[in-house]
C-alpha cells in the first residue's frame, strides 16, 4: 500500500505542489496529467525519495520512504524517468541487468537467473532482439523501451513510469501501455504521467490533475476527467464523450 499524506513539493523555498494526498492499492493505477512545467516530474522524484519533500510525507507498506536507504528504495520501486541520455555504450542487456542492483551484492555477478529476468523484460517491450547493441547506438524510443524494460526487471511492487509513451511510434506506444494493463493484473502499483488524457481513461483507476502548483483535481478517472476540467487543465474547450462504449477526449470545434 502506498500512501502519500499532505505532500509538498519543490526546490528549497520554492514550492512546485502541495497538499497531495491519497492511497494506492496493490494493483491500482494513477494517471497524473499536466501542462508542461506543472511539476509532474518534481512529484514523482519525491515521491521516490529522489528529492526531500518540503512537508508531508509518502508511506509505502507502513515505511516512510524518506527514511529507508537507497537500496530499500530500489526494492519497492522503480523508475523510468521521461528522458535518459546514454553517456556511456553499455548494452542494451547491461543496462537492463542494472535494475536487478538491489539484489545484487557490492561484489558479485548477475546470476544466470538476473540474466533470465533481463531477457524477459526485454521480449516483453518487443526489443530482444537490441540486447547486444550499445545504448548509445539505439534510437530515442528504443532507450525509453529499454528503461521500461529495467523497471521490469527491477521486480518492484511500484512503478512510477515518467511519461512512458513519450518519442514512441504507435506500436511501441500500444506495447508499453499493453503492458501497464498486464503489470496491473500481476498486482503491481503504478503511477504514470501522461499529455493523453485518453490513456488516463482507457488504462487508469483514477487521475491526478495538476496546474499552476495546485491539484485541479484527484478521484477515480470518470469523475476527475471532467469537460469542465480537462478544458480548465489544457485551456482549451474539449468533451469527453463515450464512443463504441469507450470514452474519448475531443476538442470542441466551433
Amino acid at each position: 500500500m502506498l500512501d502519500v499524506e499532505g505532500l509538498s513539493f519543490g526546490y528549497g523555498a520554492r514550492v512546485v505542489g502541495e497538499g497531495v494526498a491519497f492511497t494506492l492499492m496493490r494493483g491500482e493505477v494513477l494517471a497524473v496529467l499536466g501542462g508542461n512545467g506543472c511539476g509532474k516530474t518534481t512529484f514523482f522524484r519525491t515521491l521516490l525519495g529522489l528529492l526531500p519533500a518540503l512537508a508531508g510525507k509518502v508511506v509505502i507498506d507502513g515505511l516512510d520512504v524518506a527514511r529507508m536507504s537507497p537500496q530499500g528504495r530500489a526494492r519497492r520501486f522503480a523508475y523510468v524517468p521521461q528522458q535518459h541520455a546514454a553517456p556511456f555504450a553499455f548494452t542494451v542487456t547491461d543496462a537492463v541487468l542494472m535494475g536487478r542492483a538491489a539484489d545484487v551484492g557490492w561484489f558479485a555477478q548477475p546470476t544466470a537467473d538476473d540474466r533470465l529476468l533481463a531477457a524477459e523484460a526485454l521480449e516483453r517491450v518487443g526489443i530482444g532482439q537490441l540486447g547486444r547493441r550499445p545504448m548509445t547506438e539505439i534510437s530515442g524510443g528504443e532507450r525509453q523501451l529499454a528503461l521500461i524494460a529495467r523497471a521490469l526487471a527491477q521486480g518492484a511492487g511500484v512503478l512510477v513510469l515518467d511519461e512512458p509513451t513519450a518519442n514512441l511510434d504507435y506500436g511501441n506506444k500500444l506495447r508499453v501501455l499493453r503492458e501497464i494493463e498486464r503489470l496491473r493484473g500481476e498486482g503491481r502499483t503504478i503511477l504514470f504521467s501522461t499529455h493523453d488524457p485518453d490513456h488516463a481513461l482507457a488504462h487508469a483507476d483514477r487521475a491526478l490533475l495538476m496546474a499552476d502548483g495546485r491539484v485541479l483535481a484527484l478521484a477515480a478517472v470518470a469523475d476527475a476527467l471532467t469537460d469542465e476540467a480537462l478544458s480548465a487543465l489544457y485551456k482549451v474547450p474539449v468533451r469527453v464523450t463515450e464512443v463504441a462504449g469507450v470514452r474519448r477526449v475531443f476538442p470542441v470545434t466551433r
